[in-house]
């Protein structure tokens, strides 16, 4: 079965259409998305984009306030990128559940097919590949902005393709999408050859809190969220350094722990070439890739540290 041509028949036949991201949203998210909007918008259909929170500033300079505008009722509601209920947030209660009909365009291995229509390649390495091939099979003609939107959403999920996840078909997406874009290197340059004032402050911040476990095959580091935020820095700027500590030469694991509270931490893991983070992820409750995953544990900071080392110990 031709999935991308199954949904792209559902999607010309209908009309009213909520995209929906999940919670913190990266680039392959938003690009997925505003892709599919502009796309559907370019066919005369009603279409917008609802976030469950504002991108990151370092994605900013990819996002349209535009693509969120739209009075009309949802008749179906596309989850892109999104791989459970729970990635929605209240989105889940407020859109999603109330939605007529729903679409799923994923690629993440651990979903399990929650819509009535799903597209779920887990061997895409990014959503915006699968999103390429669907308006294709709608014969829009792929204008600057769609596929800026994708160069984002691809670039971001492999980590400008040097990622394990990134395969020839991920090369070849990234071709076709330079057939369009005029000048692709300011897309790219605003991706991972810009920081913030914010994101250099933060990483001055972090940095000493670096610790190496098991030989320096483990390499954890600590963000205090108030303690960012009386930076005056958005805590989302802690994500521009998440795979900081896997860029030291021996580290095989990094886990980035973002400490909300005494009793709210949430862990971003990063692996290299062996461990499976996905499955780390899994066994407290999180999920993601296998090479970039994560979860929230509700205890302590010195709690959820001493259970993933001694996951860890089992692996490395």
């Amino acid at each position: 079965m031709n999935l991308a041509k199954q949904i792209a028949d559902y999607l010309l036949k209908n009309n009213n259409y909520y995209i929906l991201v999940h919670k913190n949203p990266d680039g392959d998210c938003l690009g997925s998305a505003s892709a599919l909007c502009l796309a559907l918008r370019s066919l005369g259909k009603n279409a917008k984009v609802v976030l469950p929170n504002q991108p990151s500033p370092r994605l900013m300079f990819m996002w349209d306030d535009a693509l969120e505008i739209g009075e009309f009722p949802c008749d179906t509601a596309i989850c892109t990128d999104v791989a459970s209920f729970g990635q929605m947030g209240e989105l889940y209660e407020t859109v999603f559940k109330n939605a007529p009909h729903s679409v799923c365009i994923d690629h993440h291995g651990t979903n399990d097919g929650y819509a009535n229509i799903n597209y779920i390649d887990a061997l895409s390495a990014a959503t915006g590949e699968i999103i390429l091939k669907i308006i294709e099979a709608m014969d829009v003609e792929l204008t600057v902005s769609m596929a800026k939107s994708l160069l984002v959403s691809v670039a971001d999920d492999t980590g400008s393709f040097q990622y394990s996840n990134t395969t020839v078909h991920t090369h070849l997406t990234a071709a076709r999408l330079y057939e369009v874009i005029p000048d692709p290197e300011p897309v790219m340059r605003a991706l991972y050859g810009t920081h913030t004032f914010e994101e250099v402050e933060v990483l001055k911040a972090v940095i000493p809190t670096m610790e190496y476990h098991f030989g320096g095959s483990v390499c954890m580091m600590f963000a205090d969220i108030e303690k960012i935020k009386a930076l005056g820095a958005d805590p989302s700027n802690i994500d521009a350094w998440v795979g900081l500590p896997r860029s030291v030469k021996g580290v095989e694991v990094a886990a980035v722990f973002k400490i909300h509270s005494n009793s709210e931490v949430k862990v971003s893991f990063r692996s290299n070439d062996y461990i499976d983070v996905a499955k780390l992820a899994a066994k407290f409750g999180g999920g993601g890739h296998m090479r970039a995953a994560g979860a929230t544990f509700f205890e302590s900071v010195e709690s959820a540290k001493e259970k993933i080392l001694n996951e860890l110990k089992k692996l490395v």
